[in-house]
């Protein structure tokens, strides 16, 4: 149930897919490598302002990472407001939790030619859930508090099925999850007293 037994069954699982030749020709380098990029996770919220883009469609409250200078930066969801100010070379996300703030969370995204980046958000009342890997009967990333984010690096390509827990307790299941080279997926799971979901999209960015 540890991470490193985790990552080895991937290891065995990514023995058994064949690689895909042309991955890396699906996605683009996302912008300027020393720029800096944000977005704003708010499960249930379909519009969003960030960094004066406006998204008037968001897909599982999850925006597309927009491009910006490093310095103050101000994003907007439904009538909460956010500001923080971003470093070179860097990635975060306004996640708005259970208590209605937007919370500013740094993420350790790669792109890398050879791996795919995994990061999940407790955006719940749960205070700590694990995501899990039924196919090697392991933990990929543990004890995620509320209002807070973990991630993973893996080798790539692959397809994993996920489940949210909280112990043994099943909370969602996020079946068939491809990652791709240079690419990244999102995993947010959300939810009060006894309902939550989750939701799962690739990394997108905004040109």
């Amino acid at each position: 149930m540890t991470r490193s037994r985790f990552l080895l069954g991937c290891a065995f699982l990514l023995a058994a897919v064949p690689a895909l030749a042309q991955d890396n020709q699906l996605y683009e380098d996302p912008a300027d490598p020393n720029a800096s990029f944000i977005r704003i996770v708010s499960p249930g919220e379909t519009v969003a302002v960030v960094a004066g883009t406006t998204f008037e469609a968001v897909e599982g409250g999850i925006t597309p990472f927009v491009m910006v200078d490093a310095g103050p930066v101000s994003v907007a969801v439904g009538d909460t407001v956010g500001d923080g100010d971003i470093p070179p070379s860097s990635f975060y996300t306004f996640v708005r939790g259970t208590d209605g703030a937007l919370h500013l969370l740094q993420d350790k995204i790669t792109n890398s030619p050879a791996q795919a980046d995994l990061v999940i958000y407790n955006l719940s009342d749960l205070p700590t859930i694990d995501l899990f890997v039924p196919s090697v009967d392991a933990v990929a990333i543990e004890d995620i508090a509320p209002n807070t984010s973990r991630q993973v690096t893996l080798k790539a390509p692959l397809t994993l099925d996920f489940e949210v827990r909280d112990g043994d307790t099943v909370l969602a299941s996020l079946p068939g999850i491809v990652m791709r080279r240079r690419a990244g997926v999102t995993v947010v799971f959300s939810g009060t007293a006894g309902a939550y979901s989750a939701h799962s999209t690739e990394n997108l960015y905004f040109n």
